[in-house]
């Protein structure tokens, strides 16, 4: 679909909603096309090239919100959309907090590659095949998955705020497990994003790590006691408690009064080493984020700054309802600063602790509390890795997490999305 389809298509429906009674009109049009190539069982076993569209409609009315999506583009659908958009806004609650972004104003973006290069993902998968083989021979790789993503979109509301957009970017991921013998790890995964495929995928930084830690998992055993103290959590495990906290400066939890870090803005919440950013737009990532649902273009902000909180992470909605400055829900690609310690150093400081890979349970309660299995992990004992992990029980608390951080790795793990060290830090009971 061309970009001058798609803009018809979002001009129509815009003057749709405006025809059919809405006050306040918003139209998100989007066009997705997929080049998908996998390896599975050492052969190739799928190839495939597909297509998906999308319409967004938001009306405002009467200080009512109706909105509606799909994805059928043709004449009839769209019509029928903004009817059910109009009939929900009819059909709403008003609330003075709904509106849309100001214009006018006209934004482009056009950002990676605009066609797949099947040949680079061949030869990609291939390699990566071949080198896993030659050099961690114990590793099975059960599927490895290219994705070429392009995308194209075409944002329009009512107060003359166009954005048009066009992305394309690649993904790697893979689903493996360790075996020896009759020896098998439990299975584990682990992928990317990327737009230059001049890519070392077993450096340690890639999977070159995960692989060597899976292979330790041969010999997993069970902690066998109870325990509170240290843990040094993986970058990408860090990455999930960093999003625990994060919810609770978004505008639901923020609006409903149930966020732990409720007019906290300006205090100290965690420790001097808690610093983290959203960098939406960093050229570092390979899969950037341009605007906000509302249109509003992003920005590079700092969530924590050496511990101390600097903003809520809010919509329009949120930003009207709580009576705030500005919108600032822009917490994606998260950026974490290296530290000044290796991780051999970090390990050689505990006692008695635990480095976590993955942590798999529930979302943590209102007051942060969380509970769940820590896979992928090790237990340190006087100062050393001493055996890999199995089925162990982790909890506590993560704000509390925050305020104990008291060292961060000079190493950093960067996927294409996130930019995050290995964080020590007390506390974590292990079971």
């Amino acid at each position: 679909m061309s970009e001058k389809n798609l803009s018809t298509i979002a001009r129509e429906s815009l003057n749709e909603l405006k025809n059919q009674g809405a006050e306040h009109a918003v139209v998100q049009a989007s066009y997705t096309t997929f080049d998908e190539l996998q390896y599975e069982n050492d052969s190739f076993t799928l190839l495939r090239s597909a297509d998906e569209t999308s319409l967004s409609l938001t009306a405002l009315k009467d200080g009512k919100k109706g909105a509606f999506s799909q994805n059928q583009l043709g004449a009839e659908e769209l019509k029928a959309s903004v009817a059910k958009t109009i009939d929900m806004a009819n059909s709403g609650k008003a609330d003075d907090a709904y509106a849309i972004a100001d214009g006018p104003q006209k934004m482009k973006f056009h950002y990676g590659p605009e066609s797949a290069d099947r040949n680079a993902m061949r030869d990609l998968i291939t390699k990566f095949v071949a080198d896993t083989k030659e050099k961690f021979p114990e590793i099975g790789l059960r599927s490895v998955t290219v994705t070429y993503q392009q995308g194209k979109t075409q944002f329009l509301n009512s107060n003359g705020v166009e954005a048009d957009i066009q992305k394309g970017y690649y993904t790697f991921s893979t689903l493996f497990n360790a075996q020896v013998g009759e020896k098998s790890s439990s299975m584990n995964y682990d992928g990317l994003c990327f737009v230059d495929f001049d890519l070392d995928l077993l450096s340690d930084e890639k999977f070159g790590k995960t692989f060597k830690d899976t292979i330790s998992h041969l010999s997993a055993e069970k902690y066998g006691k109870s325990h509170t103290g240290k843990a040094i959590f993986m970058p990408s495990c860090w990455a999930t408690f960093l999003q625990f906290a994060l919810a609770h400066l978004g505008t639901g939890q923020l609006v409903a009064k149930t966020s732990r870090l409720q007019d906290k803005i300006g205090e100290k919440i965690g420790s001097e080493l808690l610093h983290l950013e959203s960098r939406p737009q960093d050229p570092m990532f390979a899969n950037p984020n341009f605007i906000t649902g509302d249109g509003i273009e992003t920005k590079n902000q700092t969530i924590f700054e050496k511990g101390v909180l600097k903003t809520y992470l809010l919509d329009l909605y949120g930003k009207n309802k709580l009576k705030e400055k500005e919108v600032s829900n822009f917490a994606s690609r998260l950026f974490m600063p290296k530290g000044d310690t290796a991780l051999e150093k970090m390990i050689d400081g505990i006692d008695e602790g635990i480095l976590i890979g993955r942590f798999s349970g529930g979302q943590p309660n209102s007051n942060g509390d969380f509970s769940g299995i820590a896979k992928n992990s090790f237990l340190i004992k006087n100062g050393k890795i001493d055996k890999a992990l199995s089925e162990t029980m982790i909890s506590g608390n993560v704000f509390d997490l925050f305020e104990k951080v008291y060292a961060t790795s000079s190493e950093v793990y960067e996927n294409g999305t996130c930019h995050l060290p290995y964080v020590a830090t007390d506390g974590v009971s292990v079971s």
